[in-house]
């Protein structure tokens, strides 16, 4: 009897499930919030493999040569340090034609500038100072955001970033 009374519960659970992964578009934002907690609270060979899984699923692109010629901006929610991710890029003729990253506390302090942050971060081997612009100048030239490499030391910076773009996509309703 005892196996047979937690039936409801466990066919509750499962037609949930079906009926949240049945509803039109399971919300991107959503999907997103879902892909900045793995970033935020997993190891990077999970990041690495789960991102790429979520962009397939999902069918996320990774290029920007097809938006609308614009200005696109992206913040992700607050990570557990306080900071957001964020982009603004604009697109010109196909091609992404300049770029802006950087993770910035609520209070606009902002990790790039940081100049006592980033002495600290310089024994890991890099700095947001250091990084950030190699992505910005990677993605500029390669225009596909899965063809930007990681900077050692920067790895978690560099799916933040990707994730800020998913983000200023979403937002131009064009993801």
């Amino acid at each position: 009897m005892k196996k047979y009374s937690r039936l409801p519960l466990v066919l509750f659970f499962f037609c949930g499930i079906t009926v949240q992964a049945q509803k039109p578009e399971n919300s991107k934002s959503e999907i997103l919030e879902k892909i900045h907690w793995m970033i935020e609270h997993s190891d990077m060979n999970q990041v690495r493999s789960g991102f790429q899984k979520s962009m397939n699923y999902n069918h996320f692109t990774s290029l920007v040569s097809g938006l609308k010629d614009g200005t696109f901006q992206g913040n992700t929610p607050a990570d557990d340090y306080g900071y957001r991710h964020k982009v603004v890029f604009e697109v010109k003729n196909g091609r992404m034609i300049s770029i802006d990253y950087d993770e910035v506390l609520l209070d606009g302090h902002a990790k790039q500038h940081d100049e006592e942050y980033c002495s600290r971060m310089i024994k890991s081997g890099t700095t947001p100072a250091i990084a950030y612009p190699i992505y910005e100048e990677e993605m500029l030239r390669k225009q596909d955001f899965n063809e930007v490499d990681a900077v050692s030391g920067a790895s978690y910076s560099l799916y933040r970033f990707k994730l800020a773009i998913l983000y200023a996509i979403l937002n131009s309703d064009q993801l």
